[in-house]
């Protein structure tokens, strides 16, 4: 049988710019300097009768001036929604990120609330490892995930799925480790705009070349999604995370609290998306550590050819899991704000200030103040 697919839509964002920055790295003694860039950004999108299918990556190369040599980051994301039947939907997912500066290319690499598509649904706030911070050391993760939703009746439905993930720090600042998860969940509309839901996640991480770290984390949940009007949706949920960790000489367990909350208002020239969440998560100390973040970002279309984007990212990782060396807590804080304006159809005049810090008790760090200016051409048809 023949489905109707509309033709691939295919689109390039080329970037060429400056600026200057005073810490790129969140280093102790971070020096300041001045930098060139050059990204791309490619994106496709294919849409047929039984699904969707995005790809979307970045790839941005730096070169500073004075100190800190050139740098690569990249990230790639690819997404497959497909309908099985009438009340099947599955969907699979791949993704690979590469950095020597994770936190601040999380602010630059993470979408505007306009660029992310589906419902109304708000984002995830992504985690954050600020164990890494200030070590210029290469960070690599790649990821992988498959998901299933099935419809039981008008009012309930299962979902269940897999992720499997690894990270490989490099200069031997810090340990790899691989992850693996499954989840089971169950959902029930209580009304056109009120859903309950239930789920529980099983992990495992494997530090390898140590057994010290190795770590299962049991996270059972509750939540309500909530339509809180045609633009407004509101998702939550709570529950515990369950470790148990592989120490010298045997295992130590503990119990934290986890939950996550989202947020989004989204209109046709303006979107404001607010996100956080709590969780126990491996960092490259080498152990399971309660892991906060928060993000907010915002977008609109000031006219029809002036547009502002505002992000912040907050994260603490509190490294007080089993099997990590010591007690240490680092906070993040991060904020951007890009301001567009299009020259014509294809090109656009953007200018990027930004600002980073990490606190950590072990050690003061300088901020990082930067802006940018840069130059983007659009390639390929828009929707």
């Amino acid at each position: 049988m023949a489905f109707a697919q509309s033709p691939p839509e295919m689109t390039l964002d080329v970037s060429v710019g400056g600026g200057i920055t005073s810490n790129p790295f969140l280093d102790s003694n971070g020096k300041t300097s001045g930098s060139a860039t050059i990204a791309l950004s490619p994106s496709v999108f294919v849409e047929d009768e039984l699904g969707e299918t995005r790809l979307r990556g970045d790839l941005r190369l730096t070169q500073y001036l004075q100190r800190y040599g050139s740098d690569i980051a990249g990230a790639l994301e690819a997404t497959t929604v497909r309908k099985l039947d009438e009340r099947t939907q599955l969907e699979i997912g791949v993704s690979a990120r590469t950095s020597r500066s994770a936190l601040g290319n999380g602010l630059i690499f993470a979408p505007t609330p306009g660029e992310i598509p589906g419902p109304l649904v708000p984002p995830v706030s992504p985690i954050l490892d600020t164990t890494i911070a200030g070590t210029r050391a290469r960070t690599t993760s790649i990821g992988t995930n498959i998901g299933i939703a099935h419809e039981l009746d008008e009012l309930s439905g299962l979902n269940a799925g897999v992720e499997l993930n690894g990270t490989y720090i490099g200069n031997d600042a810090g340990f790899d480790y691989r992850s693996a998860s499954a989840n089971l969940g169950y959902e029930r509309k209580l009304s056109p705009r009120t859903t309950v839901t239930m789920g529980t996640q099983v992990g495992g991480v494997d530090y390898l070349g140590r057994r010290t770290g190795d770590s299962l984390i049991v996270s059972p949940r509750v939540g309500v999604q909530q339509q809180l009007s045609e633009r407004m949706n509101l998702i939550a949920d709570a529950g515990i995370s369950f470790v148990r960790t592989a120490v010298v000489g045997g295992h130590s367990e503990r119990v934290t609290f986890a939950g996550s909350l989202g947020l989004c208002d989204r209109g046709p020239n303006r979107s404001l998306c607010l996100s956080a969440s709590r969780s126990a998560q491996p960092t490259a100390l080498g152990g399971v550590s309660t892991v906060t973040t928060a993000a907010l970002s915002y977008d609109a279309r000031l006219s029809r050819v002036d547009r502002l984007a505002l992000g912040a990212r907050y994260g603490r990782t509190n490294e007080d899991g089993a099997g990590l060396p010591l007690v240490r807590v680092t906070d993040f804080v991060g904020a951007s704000a890009t301001y567009s304006r299009d020259i014509s159809e294809r090109i656009a005049l953007t200018v990027t200030p930004s600002y980073a810090k990490l606190f950590d008790d072990l050690q003061p760090r300088r901020a990082n103040y930067a802006i940018m200016f840069g130059l983007t051409m659009k390639f390929g048809k828009r929707r």
